[in-house]
């Protein structure tokens, strides 16, 4: 006894973390020890109902366009530089225009660089990956681009090699846990009529160089994607459910039904449902008695309480996944902005432009360095980079929000390259098309207010200037 008192004593002078504990509170939790791919397993079938979702639920399609739009918007744009020499400079900007900014970019001749990204962002939001391939060109220039499905990825693929190697999920690797290749169908498993028999019904290996495999990494060691509906998907199918049955509720509501007593009544034939305006002959004393249909409470509230716990799940706002904008003030909308644009430049710098863009930069040099003409130029080409510039942030108020960014260039505290940067604008595109709106002035003997020769601020004084000018004097 002593002894099973003392343990009982150590238990309760023990620390320990509640939610460690059993109990009926923690029954609904389903504990695993299972890493980042264990717990990924039914990525395929999680992928198939965001799909449906996106399909046929107004809510879901509104956060994928919305995730895309302010990611992708217009196009995340190139920009060459690091290439010291103006006319090979120029040179390298007219190719990179061509190619990136063109439908030669896309192997099916359909999409340019920036549609291309809004497939990509859409499948990575949608499926949780997406793979792009690379169709290297003649003599290995300008490689095209082709967006595939993650179906496309043979999944059931899995076995060891005698020399370390392993495939597994449809993913080849070395000995050293390296990506060597890809195991792809030529078509999707989905196609359906004269495309899927053309198609291989064995998946066969691309060299991973020639393969990008893009998705949001949540966990250490995470090989595969897994959509970003998984942890709202029940939540939005529970609101679509309510939300329809809302709906049924009202159309019972809104039929203003009476129903006729009468003594002489045969009783006629029962109504096969109620309708606006409907007049039901029943029998019984004369006299007229109206339908009680039930109304219709709570649903803004409950609605809103929904919409904002799929909001924080998927990384926006509440105003951008349900469009009301009803209670918000400016402060109230920038607070909301500010945590969403964090999270879209992560998807924009983590994703796309780290994930697909830089080596795709890595590519256009190369080349273009192996084009004809060029071969004698190839160090200075291969020493530049392709940079990328992310689309312009819509602001909220400008009024507000551009004179802060001013005071700081006039401070110091920001370079007015960065600052045109932050903007989703090109430093050096501005730069150029100022020069050439001031030498058109000039020439024409135009004075603009925006010209900042004629109309610009003093520069403020500096301490102790006044005092050396007194000294020399």
């Amino acid at each position: 006894m002593r002894r099973v008192s003392a343990r009982a004593a150590m238990r309760n002078m023990t620390a320990y973390y509640d939610a460690a504990s059993g109990g009926g509170r923690t029954g609904s939790w389903r504990k695993s020890s299972g890493d980042a791919n264990a717990a990924g397993s039914r990525r395929g079938r999680l992928a198939f109902i965001s799909r449906d979702m996106v399909r046929n639920n107004p809510i879901a399609t509104g956060v994928v366009q919305t995730i895309v739009s302010h990611t992708v918007g217009k196009g995340i744009m190139p920009k060459l530089e690091g290439i010291e020499d103006a006319d090979l400079l120029k040179e390298g900007k007219e190719r990179l225009d061509t190619y990136l900014k063109s439908s030669a970019i896309d192997w099916r001749g359909r999409e340019s660089l920036a549609g291309l990204q809004r497939l990509i962002q859409a499948a990575i939001v949608t499926d949780g990956e997406v793979l792009v391939v690379l169709h290297p060109g003649e003599n290995g220039t300008y490689p095209k681009l082709e967006v595939l499905e993650i179906d496309h990825l043979d999944s059931s693929a899995f076995r060891a090699s005698t020399e370390g190697g392993y495939v597994q999920d449809g993913i080849e690797y070395d000995a050293d846990g390296q990506r060597v290749a890809y195991h792809l169908f030529d078509e999707h498993p989905g196609a359906q009529g004269w495309i899927k028999w053309k198609g291989r019904a064995v998946s066969r290996p691309v060299d991973a160089k020639y393969v990008l495999h893009l998705y949001r990494q949540d966990r250490p060691g995470q090989e595969r994607g897994v959509s970003w509906f998984a942890p709202v998907a029940l939540p939005l199918q529970d609101l679509a459910d309510y939300d329809d049955a809302q709906l049924v509720r009202q159309k019972i509501a809104a039929c203003f039904t009476v129903f006729r007593h009468r003594s002489t009544a045969s009783g006629g034939d029962t109504p096969a449902k109620l309708a606006p305006g409907l007049v039901v002959d029943v029998s019984g004393e004369d006299g007229y008695e109206f339908a009680s249909p039930p109304g219709v409470d709570g649903y803004d509230e409950f609605t809103r309480g929904q919409l904002r716990r799929i909001a924080k799940g998927m990384g926006i706002t509440y105003e951008a996944c349900s469009g009301d904008l009803s209670r918000v003030n400016f402060s109230s909308a920038k607070m909301g902005r500010m945590e969403m644009d964090r999270n879209v430049e992560a998807w924009q710098w983590l994703l796309l432009i780290n994930q697909f863009l830089e080596p795709l930069g890595r590519q256009f040099l190369q080349a273009w360095a192996l084009e004809r003409g060029f071969h004698n130029r190839i160090s200075e080409i291969l020493g530049g980079k392709v940079d990328w510039v992310p689309p312009a942030r819509i602001l909220i108020d400008p009024a507000k929000e551009i004179p802060p960014l001013v005071d700081e260039v006039r401070a110091g505290l920001n370079s007015r390259q960065r600052a045109v940067t932050s903007l989703g604008r090109d430093p050096d595109q501005i730069h150029q098309e100022q020069v050439e709106d001031m030498q058109t002035a000039d020439k024409d003997g135009l004075i603009y207010d925006s010209d900042g020769r004629y109309h610009a601020k003093p520069a403020p004084p500096v301490a102790g200037a006044k005092q050396e000018q007194n000294d020399n004097e």
